[in-house]
């Protein structure tokens, strides 16, 4: 076998590493762009500089000290699930005459987000609205709330198993 001279062979070695590297972040990328489970959280960046505005919401919420509680049900002929929320305040009392508004995505298709205004039931503090929970899995709730003049924002992981 012929010996190669060491002025190609390293720098043949440099160009070999190099094209390891781009190939590395091509597939990385197409694989970003490309899985439904990847997602890019919109406003990032100004979630970060809202950081303080966020805490203070949190302390808004401990302060209400109101609490909510989803439910999804069974789905309907349009294969839409309603998802029912029951609000109360600190003391159990239901929590009428509220605007809910819900987001719902599933953590492995975290792009796709759904988002609706819940509706009032016929008890007090329950509202719901039918969302297209198709799969099993966990997904995450998030909810705003305005009653009165109370603004009250809740985050919550539904772990969904279908018998």
């Amino acid at each position: 076998m012929p010996k190669v001279p060491p002025h190609i062979l390293w720098p043949g070695f440099v160009v070999a590493l190099l094209l390891m590297s781009v190939v590395m972040v091509t597939v990385t990328v197409v694989a970003a762009t490309n899985d439904p489970s990847f997602a890019v959280v919109e406003d990032y960046y100004e979630k970060g500089l809202n950081w303080d505005e966020h805490m203070a919401q949190q302390e808004t919420n401990r302060a209400l000290g109101w609490s909510a509680r989803a439910e999804v049900g069974l789905p309907d002929s349009a294969a839409l699930r309603p998802l029912t929320v029951t609000l109360t305040g600190p003391d159990g009392a239901p929590i009428g005459g509220a605007s809910v508004e819900a987001s719902v995505f599933r953590y492995t298709a975290a792009h796709q987000v759904e988002t609706h205004a819940l509706t009032a039931g016929e008890l007090p503090g329950v509202y719901a609205a039918p969302f297209a929970i198709n799969a099993e899995g966990k997904w995450k709730l998030m909810l705003t709330v305005r009653a009165g003049d109370g603004l009250f924002t809740d985050e919550q992981t539904l772990d969904l198993r279908y018998e």
